[in-house]
């Protein structure tokens, strides 16, 4: 299993992630986003692709963007 915590400075795109395996995700508050400590929990930090001027979402669009990929990750390994 895989802790996965969302930061606008993650390494990774959503869509890069593997969303196949097993997955804790942990979304952070709109203001501070994921505290020092769950940040350093987490085996991979994930954003997601922002254009214009801003830089972060709601924590409610940002649950629903990363549980969006992966039900749509986790439907394309099932064909």
């Amino acid at each position: 299993m895989s802790i996965m915590g969302t930061d606008e400075r993650g390494i990774l795109d959503a869509a890069e992630y593997d969303f196949t395996q097993p997955t804790v995700t942990l979304i952070g508050n709109e203001t501070t986003g994921l505290s020092s400590g769950w940040r350093e929990a987490c085996d991979q930090l994930v954003r997601t692709p922002m254009f214009g001027s801003a830089s972060s979402l709601n924590a409610a669009t940002a649950a629903t963007v990363m549980l969006y990929e992966s039900a749509r990750q986790r439907a394309a390994a099932r064909r």
